[in-house]
């Protein structure tokens, strides 16, 4: 079978990948993937997040993070600190309890597993007597309070877990301490909460999940008090004053129950917020007091059903205040941080893909930026580019365009202070850009451990949308019930996919940023400290130059705006460059000192001279015998409106055709309805179908730039420096370009002309990367301070197969001119 299997060009790339290099992570940034569970401690000011794949992160204040890995593979489910000391408990779905402490090495602190325990029941019992659904870490600090599948409650003394049989809370005993008719005749079914009496530490409150709530005595041992809910229970909250238990249940209402009056004949109290429609469950319910005697009201769920069961919301009542915080994606758990007086002070959400904090002290409850944790998967990111040791004024004036855009967020500092750095400060600033599919930039930190947002440059503005930039979506319409308000900054869907960012390249010395899109759009932008309105003049180039029997069925370019645009402080365009046809830029490169930007897409490159504003050249790559670049990126089988045009008349005929013989017999009638059901039933009547062939992006185009170079070294002669640009396509072909440049002082005056330096010379593979060297030391490319001393130079091409190390002056023609893969060990 091994002559049978297939040899393509990608599993020999994935196992020159392998050879050739090797990956080693060294820092994590961005938001845990998949979380499942969220723990706090207001003792240590830390937050913990669980992931699906068994990992525990911890976090405190900005640069403090510790992160652990379970031995099993498998998700946590619960996290809980014990309180007032330095160990956390938690739960995974294997039904195993670890515990974890943060301990001292060497005068840092590290996070260690301790311990871990499973729960065995007797001999014989099934596996859900055991299986652990609530967790209580009791205010002591050495126990712990298991609730199970079959409705026993363990406690275990921790640190070393040890089970104390005597303590445990049975399902009998419960059944023997309440009346009969709160049993009835079905099983309480599993435990589903478990709280603490925040006066009283022996008191317990337990939920089943059928409804009833039992108050046990860890002391006396047995229950003083039951409730008899009738709903299916969610969760449980003791107030502060212990005064009120507050219970939430699957059809969107909670009750409140007096605690310590008993009474027989109590009546269940029951609200339900959103109406009486169908409601979603409420999963969790919080009230906390304030100094002032109001409380604040927190419930996540309660949506009505029909209207809004899609809705992931947490609902924040306080005196005539009410607001449903909207978020984008699945809650995981929310908790309350109190400030010094015991008010609350911010609410913390930890949904599917970003953590959110609210300031609840603030007047409209904005929301406090995140120092970490933020989601780098805001929008889809579609590139990126690195720059290091970023100068001083640079950094400073994007920090202060970002602080412009930080108007809607709290002023709060970030109320998660556990823990201290103890990192040293960065040597060098370094910026980390990504571009999104939304057609933002964002501009992040990347100096230290945490990645900080700084600026947000956004190009929609540029172009005519189907959004406009001044609606705000974070705030409801007046009067709308629920009161939702959006939350997050977590989107992952885009308006129009042509916005995409494609290239980003930023020169770090004059503060010019070119950015290139999936539509064929190259912006060129220049950071201004001041807000600015103003014309994007756009150029329109023919990377075809008049090629004949080309159809493009792509996407279309983007309409510019021709009215002047205002644009904040920050990079603001002055010139764009519209490739035609509107492909995806894949090659970009950017020098400032010449003012210069080159571009590729699968039909050609070009150069720009955005000081001119014009194109300097032109260059079609496209080979005649790529069918799919001829065609765009999807070939019909079949025009789906040729299909139905076609059905649609052969109906017409048919039916025509009845009417000119009319046919009074009633065989020859059914004998023609007969026909005409046979001809319609052999219509081809299928949806029409789309020709998706399965290629990868390396292997689409043979004209497809790849890579785009600008070179000052010994291309003419040897004895001077020439200005050039190098290409490189996706079918091994090398294109250079001699640049002659006017006087200094004609400059903008005269045109910039562009000469072939030495014809296409064509690689064996892929063209992959492109280095030109002015000695074995020295590289010749953009820059400052380069020094060309020597009169020969070196030109390194990376392919798919081989990496190149040419003389060019001696070797260069000899060796294109054959297209050898390999050198002489003489030259290698």
């Amino acid at each position: 079978m091994k002559r049978f299997r297939r040899h393509g060009h990608e599993s020999q790339r994935d196992r020159l990948k392998q050879d050739l290099f090797q990956f080693n992570k060294t820092v994590e940034h961005g938001f845990p993937h998949q979380p499942s569970a969220l723990g706090y401690s207001p003792s240590l000011q830390l937050l913990a997040i669980g992931t699906r794949s068994g990992a525990i992160k911890l976090y405190g204040a900005p640069g403090v993070e510790f992160m652990g890995l379970h031995d099993e593979n498998a998700a946590v489910t619960q996290i809980h600190f014990l309180p007032r000391q330095v160990e956390l408990v938690t739960l995974l779905d294997d039904n195993s309890l670890h515990m974890w402490t943060l301990r001292a090495h060497t005068g840092l602190s590290e996070l260690l597993e301790i311990g871990r325990f499973t729960l065995t029941g007797p001999p014989g019992a099934p596996p859900s007597v055991t299986r652990v659904t609530a967790v209580l870490a009791h205010s002591s600090g050495d126990l712990l309070l298991l609730g199970s599948e079959g409705g026993h409650v363990f406690i275990v003394q921790v640190p070393g877990f040890r089970e104390l049989e005597e303590r445990n809370i049975s399902l009998a005993s419960v059944a023997n301490s309440v009346p009969d008719d709160c049993m009835g005749h079905r099983s309480l079914e599993h435990v589903e909460a478990l709280q603490e009496n925040p006066v009283n530490p022996n008191h317990i409150a337990i939920g089943y999940g059928r409804g009833l709530i039992v108050i046990w005595d860890l002391e006396k041992r047995h229950a003083i008090q039951h409730f008899p809910a009738t709903q299916q229970l969610e969760s449980l909250w003791w107030t502060e004053d212990r005064g009120y238990i507050l219970s939430s249940h699957s059809d969107g209402s909670y009750c409140r129950w007096k605690f310590g009056e008993e009474d027989e004949n109590e009546i269940e109290k029951s609200d339900i917020p959103y109406g009486h429609f169908p409601c979603k469950a409420i999963s969790k319910i919080v009230q906390l007091h304030t100094k002032e005697g109001t409380p604040f009201l927190l419930f996540s769920g309660g949506m009505p059903r029909a209207s809004f069961g899609d809705r992931h919301c947490i609902t924040v009542i306080h005196n005539k205040t009410h607001i449903a915080l909207d978020f984008t994606s699945r809650i995981i758990d929310f908790f309350v941080i109190k400030d010094v007086s015991g008010d609350p002070s911010a609410l913390v959400v930890l949904v599917e893909e970003e953590l959110v904090v609210i300031d609840l002290e603030a007047q409209g409850w904005p929301v406090i930026q995140t120092p970490y944790l933020f989601p780098l998967h805001s929008s889809a990111i579609t590139c990126s580019h690195h720059v290091a040791a970023v100068p001083v004024k640079l950094w400073e004036r994007v920090l202060a365009a970002g602080e412009l855009q930080k108007t809607n967020y709290s002023k709060k500092p970030w109320p998660i202070t556990g823990g201290q750095n103890l990192a040293p400060d960065p040597p060098q600033r370094d910026l980390l850009l990504t571009g999104h599919e939304d057609g933002t930039v964002r501009f992040w930190d990347a100096s230290g451990v945490c990645l900080y947002p700084m600026y947000t440059l956004t190009t929609a503005g540029v172009f005519h949308t189907d959004t406009d930039p001044n609606d705000n979506m974070h705030q409801g319409a007046e009067g709308e019930w629920p009161p939702f308000r959006k939350v997050g900054c977590f989107d992952p869907y885009s308006d129009d996919p042509r916005l995409g960012i494609q290239k980003i390249l930023l020169c770090k010395y004059s503060g010019y940023l070119t950015v290139a899109g999936t539509a064929g759009q190259i912006l060129v932008l220049e950071i201004n400290d001041e807000a600015a309105e103003q014309i994007v003049e756009a150029k329109v180039v023919d990377l075809l130059q008049g090629q004949e029997g080309f159809r493009w069925k792509g996407h279309t370019r983007l309409d510019v705006r021709e009215e002047p645009v205002l644009f904040e402080a920050g990079f603001q365009p002055f010139t764009l460059v519209q490739c035609q046809p509107p492909a995806v830029v894949t090659a970009l490169c950017l020098h400032s000192e010449w003012k210069l930007v080159a571009y590729g897409t699968s039909h050609g490159f070009g150069l720009f001279d955005y000081q001119q504003r014009n194109n300097v050249f032109i260059k079609c790559t496209l080979n005649p015998s790529d069918q799919l670049a001829m065609e765009g990126p999807l070939s019909r089988v079949k025009s789906i409106k040729k299909s139905l045009r076609q059905s649609f008349r052969r109906i017409r005929h048919s039916r025509v055709s009845l009417r000119k013989h009319h046919i009074t017999n009633t065989a020859k009638l059914q004998e023609a309805n007969a026909r005409l059901e046979a001809e319609l039933a052999e219509m081809e009547l299928a949806p029409v179908q789309r020709k998706i062939e399965a290629r990868s992006s390396d292997d689409s185009f043979t004209g497809l730039v790849r890579i785009l170079y600008f070179a000052d070294t010994f291309l003419s002669d040897s004895s001077h420096n020439t200005p050039s640009l190098w290409a490189g396509t996706n079918g091994g072909c090398v294109y250079v370009f001699i640049l002659r440049f006017p006087s200094v002082e004609h400059r903008i005056d005269e045109p910039i002309t562009a000469h072939p330096g030495m014809g296409r010379c064509t690689l064996v593979g892929q063209f992959q990367t492109c280095l030109v060297l002015a000695s074995r030391r020295s590289l010749c490319g953009e820059g400052r301070g380069r020094d060309f001393i020597t009169r020969t130079f070196f030109l390194a091409i990376g392919t798919a197969s081989s990496f190149f190390f040419l003389e060019t002056l001696k070797w260069m023609e000899h060796l294109f001119k054959w297209g050898l893969p390999y050198l002489p060990p003489s030259l290698a």
